[in-house]
């Protein structure tokens, strides 16, 4: 098989988050009907939840709280709905799963053919579970980050443009809108929607079928525009590194909601995506209807020709910044096939459990170089392992409860084969002591928000090769810990590292 997309440094999209001290009340709706598993959701160990380190403050033990109810509705949330008074963090863990089940479901809606960004009849329910396959979701109109960062000395279009300055390279250089098929396309300079064919700060990773997995990242209107800048302000324009100099707090437009008792109106704010997604050509067609698929258009870099590919979603984080929480609050999701022991053509094979290397770190075979091999049967995939398990706490209305409950309320749709892998937020809400980057000699996790899990943080299918501690050194094995490495930029590695 062709090699799908030239080398670049994948930029990272990992997850951070903060708590409450003492949120304002808010009314928890009825608890989701629970269902026995669900056959398509991997299986899960039981651990105990880790102690927080000395900088976290005590907090009294609460009562019980419970799993607010599935709803489909293309309205992305606009806050968290705690449970009045104050709880531990694994209490307030359902509010938080909700919210990235609800967010997950908005903006995987279908998409409206006016403007970007927009769903589609967001409040009918049936628009959503009978979209025909490939529909184009919310999210997927979004701006891809070569859209801002590789325009040249041309100044990028405005959100709702779909023309780019610098011509594309495969199709015509604008995207098609929702009815027709579904193009991403590749840049001049090399970099396609697709763009990155290595994780974060890693390497590339193998699929079961030795494809190599592909990412892409977009940016929602709002953080967009801010990057952007406005058209009579140069000095706006962040995606210049000029005006990135002297480094400075950059904070982007946050979700503002009433309820959030933080607010007093009710506004979206800034959403960032990065989304994984393997080449479907080996797996049989009777498997693509657990997958969200769409073709896409993928340059080959040996044969300098562009091919139309059928590319299914396999991992995708949404970071979203909100009043209540403005080291924002991190959510991933996988589908299920990614590592499931009774699914064939799963994304990647298990780790030998007689291999205790492959056991500790979770991974086995990673590739020896960041370039990638056009040689397909040269590559060997990657196997690997969840070490760290989907949140099983607090008993009844986990993770892994909300999952069982949010697969039952999607069934028949693809997304019903889709799980949150975990919910990480900062506790220390609106709290600016608990705040200060590295720049200001800050650290890790006690000055970037006291997130919480504060560990074991990771997507087998974009931190593949740092889900222990061991393997995560450096850059840490959870979002916030990475992500905090680029908090001037208001924690967007994109921002950071991409402006020319």
């Amino acid at each position: 098989m062709r090699l799908k997309q030239t080398l670049l440094v994948s930029l990272a999209f990992v997850f951070a988050c903060r708590r409450e001290f003492t949120q304002p009340p808010t009314n928890t709706t009825d608890t989701a009907t629970q269902t026995t598993a669900s056959a398509t959701t991997s299986s899960t160990t039981t651990v105990a939840d880790e102690p927080l380190p000395a900088c976290y403050p005590p907090l009294p033990a609460g009562s019980a709280t419970s799993l607010p109810a599935a709803t489909i509705s293309g309205n992305i949330p606009l806050y968290v709905p705690l449970p009045a008074g104050t709880h531990s963090p694994v209490q307030v863990r359902p509010s938080f799963d909700w919210f990235s089940w609800e967010e997950f479901i908005a903006l995987n809606w279908p998409a409206s053919t006016q403007g970007r960004g927009n769903p589609q009849s967001p409040n009918d329910p049936s628009v959503f579970k009978n979209a025909a396959a490939g529909t184009p979701t919310v999210w997927s109109t979004y701006k891809a980050n070569w859209e801002l960062f590789d325009q040249g000395n041309a100044r990028p279009t405005d959100f709702d443009s779909y023309v780019t300055p610098v011509q594309a390279t495969c199709g015509s250089g604008t995207v098609p809108d929702g009815a027709k098929k579904k193009t991403l396309v590749m840049t001049s300079k090399g970099n396609s929607v697709l763009n990155d064919g290595v994780q974060a700060f890693s390497f590339p990773l193998v699929d079961n079928t030795k494809e190599y997995v592909m990412y892409e990242v977009r940016y929602a209107r709002q953080p967009y525009d801010f990057m952007r800048g406005s058209d009579n302000d140069p000095k706006s324009w962040l995606y210049l590194a000029k005006n990135l100099i002297p480094p400075a707090q950059v904070t982007m437009p946050p979700t503002q909601s009433i309820k959030s008792g933080v607010s007093k109106v009710d506004k979206l704010g800034s959403i960032m995506i990065k989304a994984a997604w393997r080449d479907m050509a080996a797996v049989p067609k009777d498997q693509w209807s657990r997958y969200y698929v769409v073709e896409a258009e993928v340059f080959d870099p040996s044969t300098q020709k562009c091919a139309d590919t059928s590319v299914g979603l396999v991992g995708m984080h949404i970071v979203q910044k909100l009043d209540q929480f403005p080291e924002w609050v991190w959510s991933t999701f996988e589908q299920v096939d990614v590592l499931a022991a009774n699914q064939q053509n799963t994304l990647l094979p298990e780790c030998p459990a007689n291999d205790p290397a492959c056991q500790q770190n979770g991974f086995k075979n990673r590739p020896q170089s960041t370039n990638l091999d056009p040689n397909q049967s040269a590559r060997v995939p990657v196997q690997a392992l969840r070490v760290n398990a989907i949140p099983t706490t607090p008993a009844g209305a986990s993770t892994v409860d909300a999952n069982q409950a949010f697969q039952t309320a999607l069934a028949g749709t693809p997304w019903a084969n889709y799980q949150l892998v975990v919910t990480q937020w900062p506790l220390a809400a609106n709290n600016p002591t608990q705040y200060k980057p590295p720049e200001q000699r800050g650290s890790y996790p006690c000055t970037s928000g006291l997130p919480f899990p504060v560990t074991g943080a990771v997507n087998l299918t974009m931190e593949t090769y740092f889900q222990s501690a061991n393997s995560g050194q450096g850059s840490g094995n959870s979002c916030m810990a990475c992500h905090f490495g680029a908090a001037y930029t208001d924690f967007s590695w994109g921002l950071k590292r991409r402006p020319h």
